[in-house]
């Protein structure tokens, strides 16, 4: 099999489609050309490119009619983007002004109250369900050192600086169709769909950048969403879920994209439904998400139902006070928490990955031979992947070399589907894209929690302590004891061990 043949047969129609007018039309051509001096394709896993899918007529209940006023964009009207890699941490790590409190059984004593006031804080949001609240605080006061003076302080638990989270992966949109999921196929997708294609009565809540609710691959899968972007931990009720960036999408795609509809990508949780919960700032350029954001974000998704919560996020900091609470309550209400292990390449686990009984996942990449070739290639684990003794395992997330990340489509070296993720995109995104390519531990994530979904759905009963232990005894060993933790993902051998 040759890298012709994993490209599939297109048509000058269906590529133009993708493509676009004008200039990227052009574009578009010299693909053709690439192809046909292939012979036009074939089989090896390849496909013609949907037709183009009509955004939905009514409002969707998670956005504003504004939303809908300003979507004027058509999945045909396409542009091609410069591809962009796994995301590492760049952004500032706390939220400036910002001191978070959590206070024993829910009160806030005299004592904490009086050193409060010394501070000059003042509270800017009402206790939470785990007892924590924002304080604003002076610009001159240091977040940390105030923090200390508080915990020792007779009925303070926990206090410090508000942690802000990053995403894991940024997207490249080379504007194929889906005709190289290759993880799916590693994590043995098609078999264990055999065994359980999943219950629309499970959901998986994604806590990201939003969703792109004129995909149709995602809007049928949506049955709530909330945001929780301001920074403070209240919902956002002026706020919009729409993604402007694409990794909620993406990341959403991956765990439960409508499935078996004659439409773009397949996700792995077949059946599965989503939740949205938006908390990433996207109206900045470099978006970002606040520990207490995704700890209202963590309580609002276990209040509506969610089995199953993902966190394709996060940092290096560990948030005691909002963060790691909510977590903890989630999983003793049973519910499952999966989030990205990280991308810095370190023996250490981002947070919330690194919390007690959190799913840290990290990523699994193919090395192929040649461009789009199965043949003589091999699974390894990302370098980027961070490690250590709370990785649980290892699932697809794709590793590009430079030459992807900066290449121009060609139609047989460029794009390399095998070295990345390809899943949805956002048309509301940065690249305006219903399909695009990503990489990283965000989107290892996901493949977990799609995986765990389906086995919830065969076993209501399992405990989140169960669902890892399960998990991590039918894993793939891929060669890297020291890297991959218990080893990558295999659904098929999870459903089968699942009572």
């Amino acid at each position: 099999m040759d890298g012709c043949e994993m490209i599939g047969p297109l048509s000058r129609t269906n590529l133009a489609r993708k493509a676009g007018a004008g200039a990227t039309a052009i574009a578009a051509t010299a693909l053709l050309g690439a192809l046909a001096a292939c012979g036009g394709g074939g089989g090896g896993g390849g496909g013609t490119f949907p037709a183009p899918t009509p955004a939905p007529t009514a409002v969707p209940a998670c956005l504003r009619t504004s939303d809908v006023a300003s979507s004027a964009l058509s999945i045909g009207a396409l542009s091609l983007a410069h591809p962009r890699g796994v995301q590492r941490h760049t952004l500032p790590a706390e939220q400036p002004g910002t001191l978070a409190v959590r206070f024993a059984n829910g009160k806030i004593s005299a004592s904490a109250a009086a050193a409060l006031a010394r501070l000059g804080a003042h509270q800017s949001t009402d206790l939470n369900p785990q007892g924590a609240a924002t304080f604003s605080i002076p610009s001159g006061v240091d977040a940390r050192a105030a923090g200390a003076t508080l915990r020792a302080v007779a009925g303070v638990l926990s206090s410090g600086p508000v942690v802000l989270r990053s995403k894991m992966a940024t997207p490249n949109d080379t504007l194929f169709n889906s005709i190289n999921q290759w993880g799916l196929f590693k994590i043995q997708m098609p078999a264990a769909w055999d065994v359980s294609q999943g219950s629309t009565a499970v959901h998986v809540a994604v806590l990201d950048t939003g969703f792109d609710a004129f995909n149709t691959d995602l809007a049928a899968k949506v049955d709530g969403c909330a945001i929780f972007d301001l920074k403070n931990g209240i919902a956002n009720s002026g706020g919009s879920i729409e993604d402007k960036d694409g990794h909620g999408s993406n990341v959403s795609g991956i765990a439960a994209a409508a499935t078996n509809n004659g439409s773009e990508v397949a996700g792995v949780g077949w059946n599965v439904h989503l939740l949205e919960v938006k908390v990433f700032d996207t109206a900045t350029p470099s978006p970002h998400a606040a520990s207490n954001d995704i700890a209202a974000g963590i309580n609002w998704a276990v209040a509506h139902g969610a089995k199953v919560i993902n966190l394709s996020l996060g940092s290096s900091d560990p948030d005691p006070t909002f963060e790691e609470p909510a977590v903890a309550a989630a999983i003793a209400a049973g519910v499952t928490v999966v989030a990205a292990a990280g991308n810095d390449g370190t023996n250490t686990i981002s947070y919330p990955a690194h919390d007690p009984g959190v799913i840290a996942v990290g990523a699994s990449a193919f090395r192929d031979v040649s461009a789009n070739t199965l043949a003589g290639g091999f699974e390894y684990v990302a370098p980027y992947s961070n490690f250590g003794a709370e990785l649980a395992l290892v699932a697809p997330g794709g590793d590009p070399d430079s030459f992807q990340q900066t290449c121009a489509p060609n139609g047989t070296t460029c794009p390399d589907f095998l070295q990345w993720i390809e899943n949805l995109d956002s048309t509301k995104g940065p690249f305006r894209s219903p399909i695009a390519l990503f990489a990283g531990t965000s989107q290892a994530a996901p493949h977990v929690a799609g995986a765990v979904a389906l086995m919830i759905s065969k076993d209501p009963t399992l405990t989140p302590a169960q669902v890892l232990s399960i998990l991590k005894a039918n894993a793939d060993d891929i060669g890297d004891v020291m890297h991959q933790g218990a080893g990558r993902l295999n659904v098929l051998k999870a459903l089968n061990a699942t009572p």
